[in-house]
């Protein structure tokens, strides 16, 4: 039986998570002698911020990485990673695995979720070119349909960044180095209570002139403000218990100033512009990886507002799971296959779907998920490559899980070959399973299978 252990409480900035979902090794530009293989962790800050917004909204999550790594003066790894959680899982903090950085002085960049910028870190960014820390933090983000303001963020996610350091003398075999991101946009949460005895519709949702023109991906660039209106097609109903609604809203940073803030219902008639303000004080700006809280409260009259501004952060809290992953190694079923070679690499047959079989004992209710990298498109799992898993029957065993595999064209006559790669998720960590034979994840790096076509 294998164990990780390691703690795995709740969301925070330097939690150290021992992940590994993607391998850097062709990228890494060509080393001296004196090398270290490392786990490079990215840590969403998030989540709970009052009793009213104790949950991390879907698609606020790590979609893609962007990593840099730049040593004196000169970018030596530039990769971009995508990663997919379980269905209802959210995924806050995701690492990667770097094979052979040079020791020395080494700073860590990281774009999360980069496609929502609407900009690409990648050839402005080159291996070898010498690399600015200011023109990559002043990286000019324009707002735009295709960026922000918006509502729906389900297919690009929210744009996050963060920045680590370490020493030479500290970058040594098998260390983790921790980037905590921040989201460069804030979020609005209109809550919205209908006391006026019927159904109310809201067909918009109208803000003052605080939404900008633009950001930067680390610093705030002063640019043009305006109003902005949503349109929305909600209905609100009156019946006590079913009579609110949330409305939420991202936008790039703003400090428009006092007078600018303000939110009205519809076409402002009925229920026209109202300051925004906390404690009492009109509002004058609303900084990135904070979120506007706004409860209003709508009678036959007119309505009112109570307002505040929290960071976009997690208080640390103990979840009930066990602190340990326990799982057994995998086994490949015999003659599903056809041979086992060096280096994990497990040949398949061109007429048989491979079974490989593992366990994980603890804690119970985990999800795992398996994927695959390189040539992807030569394979195929059949059935699901998803399950969940330590649910104990009643005799006390945990299930089987069981992954199977197979090649596409049976008839080609090349070589392919992809990673096989299976994470466990608890709570909104992501962990690598090592299922190789006599492995120790917790003090070694994570292997992986390679699957391989060839004749």
């Amino acid at each position: 039986m294998k164990k990780l252990g390691r703690y795995l409480g709740a969301i925070g900035l330097l939690l150290l998570i021992g992940v590994v979902t993607s391998c850097i090794k062709d990228d890494i530009a060509a080393t001296e002698t004196g090398t270290a293989n490392i786990t490079v962790n990215i840590s969403s800050r998030s989540g709970e911020v009052d009793n009213d917004n104790s949950e991390v909204l879907a698609n606020e999550d790590i979609k893609t990485i962007r990593l840099i790594l730049v040593q004196n003066g000169k970018v030596v790894s530039n990769s971009k990673h995508s990663f997919t959680a379980p269905d209802g899982q959210k995924l806050l903090e995701q690492g990667i695995r770097i094979v052979g950085v040079k020791k020395a002085a080494t700073d860590f960049y990281a774009v999360v979720n980069e496609e929502s910028t609407g900009e690409s870190f990648d050839t402005g960014f080159a291996v070898g070119a010498p690399f600015s820390a200011q023109a990559f933090m002043q990286t000019v983000l324009p707002a735009s349909d295709a960026t922000f303001p918006k509502t729906d963020i389900k297919e690009k996610g929210l744009p996050m960044q963060g920045k680590a350091s370490i020493s030479e003398s500290a970058l040594v075999d098998n260390v983790s180095v921790v980037i905590p991101v921040e989201r460069v946009v804030a979020r609005i949460d209109l809550n919205l209570t209908n006391n006026t005895g019927s159904t109310l519709a809201i067909n918009s949702i109208n803000f003052g002139g605080f939404f900008p023109s633009q950001t930067q991906l680390g610093e705030f660039a002063p640019g043009d403000y305006k109003s902005f209106s949503f349109e929305e097609t909600q209905e609100i109903l009156a019946t006590a218990g079913n009579n609110t609604h949330k409305f939420t809203y991202y936008l790039y940073e703003s400090k428009a100033g006092a007078g600018n803030y303000t939110v009205s219902l519809n076409d402002g008639t009925e229920y026209g512009a109202v300051p925004i303000l906390v404690d009492g004080k009109p509002v004058t700006e609303l900084l990135r990886n904070h979120i506007l809280s706004i409860t209003g409260t709508i009678n036959s009259s007119g309505w009112e507002l109570t307002c505040e501004v929290n960071p976009w952060e997690k208080e640390d809290i103990d979840l009930s799971f066990e602190d340990n992953l326990s799982y057994s190694e995998g086994k490949w079923t015999q003659d599903t296959y056809l041979e086992i070679l060096d280096n994990n690499i497990v040949h398949l047959s061109p007429d048989k779907t491979a079974e490989l079989t593992f366990t994980i004992q603890t804690p119970s209710g985990a999800k795992w998920r398996a994927s695959l990298e390189g040539d992807v498109n030569a394979f195929e799992f059949e059935g699901p490559n998803e399950g969940i898993a330590g649910i104990e029957d009643e005799n006390g065993h945990v299930p089987v899980q069981t992954i199977k595999l197979k090649v596409k064209d049976p008839e080609f006559q090349g070589r392919y070959e992809a990673q096989l790669h299976v994470f466990a998720y608890i709570g909104s960590k992501g962990y690598e399973l090592d299922l190789t034979e006599g492995s120790n994840t917790s003090t070694g790096p994570v292997n992986y299978f390679t699957i391989l076509q060839a004749q």
